[in-house]
């Protein structure tokens, strides 16, 4: 999968002159576990919440007057959305880091964390265990470890919620609860105009916090429904004109193909009739 699920709406990225007590405060506040550190927008460092503890407060430091350029981790390798988790997961391994900026024509524009990809079972486990072992035997923090059916819930947590920043992030919407309405109107429309059983199949594909909504609609097929209606819902529920509208439907199409398989989508184009089809190529 690639690391565009990992793109994130808001980052939290401060200066290096910035202090070290203004990091601290932002990663209390937004409930992180690090900030990105860039100067004349070129990302230049990583601070993490236990260099702070280690490297500002085991040493004695004035956290007002510590800036970041003292503590930070740098220089700091870099992805691209566009690259993979296995990229992602190669990086950790030879570098025994934890969390890579994603950074794209120089902007930074999310991060991809270790405990990302273990959420999303990016690798067998043992792989990522070797990461965690790695760092533990350096010195580094013990992840926590979380019940089977916790660990479940916050990974389809996590899945959901990185395909909800990305559709809101291409669809130009501004916020995560419109891209999940989005998301409802487009993904359950082609829902009911399909069959049962590929119905079925469609939606067994899709994060599970997804499926609990669409299992509640009514079986189609539903002939009824085309690009026309679809536009015409997402002008009425989202106050989109009529071309944003149709930009909404096909980012919803274009992040859904990404997480169901090329047999998948050819069986939806055997489906649905030309207009709708368009959701998913782009016309």
């Amino acid at each position: 999968m690639s690391l565009k699920w990992y793109r994130m709406p808001r980052m939290v990225v401060l200066k290096p002159s910035n202090s070290v007590l203004e990091a601290a405060r932002a990663i209390e506040k937004n409930n992180i576990g690090a900030v990105i550190v860039q100067d004349d927008k070129r990302v230049v460092g990583l601070v993490t919440d236990r260099d702070l503890a280690v490297r500002v407060l085991g040493k004695g430091l004035d956290a007002n007057a510590t800036t970041l350029a003292d503590v930070m981790t740098s220089p700091i390798v870099t992805l691209s959305p566009t690259d993979n988790q296995s990229d992602a997961i190669r990086l950790m391994q030879q570098r025994n880091i934890r969390r890579i900026p994603l950074v794209e024509a120089d902007r930074i524009v999310g991060i991809v964390t270790l405990d990302d990809l273990l959420l999303d079972e990016a690798a067998p486990l043992e792989q990522l265990a070797a990461i965690v072992e790695a760092q533990i035997g350096d010195g580094g923090p013990m992840p926590p470890r979380l019940p089977t059916a916790r660990r479940g819930a916050a990974r389809a947590q996590a899945t959901y919620g990185r395909m909800l920043n990305a559709l809101r992030d291409h669809a130009e919407l501004e916020t995560s609860e419109r891209a999940e309405m989005a998301l409802e109107i487009v993904v359950g429309s082609i829902v009911r105009r399909l069959p049962p059983n590929e119905a079925k199949n469609f939606m067994a594909q899709l994060p599970s916090l997804l499926q609990q909504t669409l299992r509640e609609l009514p079986p189609g097929p539903d002939k009824s429904i085309t690009r026309q209606t679809i536009e015409a819902e997402l002008s009425e529920r989202l106050g989109a004109d009529k071309t944003h509208a149709w930009q909404i439907g096909t980012a919803v199409g274009d992040i859904v193909a990404e997480s169901v398989s090329c047999g998948q989508m050819e069986d939806l184009h055997g489906q649905l009739p030309d207009g709708l089809r368009g959701i998913f190529v782009g016309d």
